[in-house]
């Protein structure tokens, strides 16, 4: 994995996180451009997979079905919340946004420490 990817994708996805938990506690549903940053994580995430894939070989140490499970589960969630969050029209939409903002950045923490 290249850290610098990593990196941005861990704060990106912190960022989209704060972001959402701030339209929830205002008590406001997720708006457009929410909806657009968490496509846009979902696009990087897409794009950790392509790079994981072609750099496979050059950690041969790694589990790759506890890697790649992260990964899968990882690029699952950011589509599912984002619908649910474009769905609940209350506070519990960005909310669950938020949760899934944090958990995707834990996620890539933990492929971090699983690729090395």
């Amino acid at each position: 994995m290249i850290p610098e990817l990593t990196y941005f994708l861990i704060g990106y996805s912190l960022l989209l996180a704060v972001v959402s938990l701030i339209l929830a506690l205002r008590n406001r549903a997720a708006g457009r451009w929410t909806l657009v940053g968490t496509a846009l994580l979902l696009a990087m995430l897409l794009i950790q997979t392509v790079v994981s894939v072609l750099m496979w070989g050059q950690s041969p140490s790694t589990d790759g079905i506890l890697f790649f499970g992260y990964l899968l589960t990882a690029l699952l969630l950011v589509p599912l919340a984002g619908a649910w969050a474009y769905a609940e029209l209350t506070r519990w939409g960005p909310a669950v946004l938020a949760a899934a903002g944090g958990t995707v950045a834990v996620m890539i923490e933990r492929m971090n420490q699983i690729w090395m």
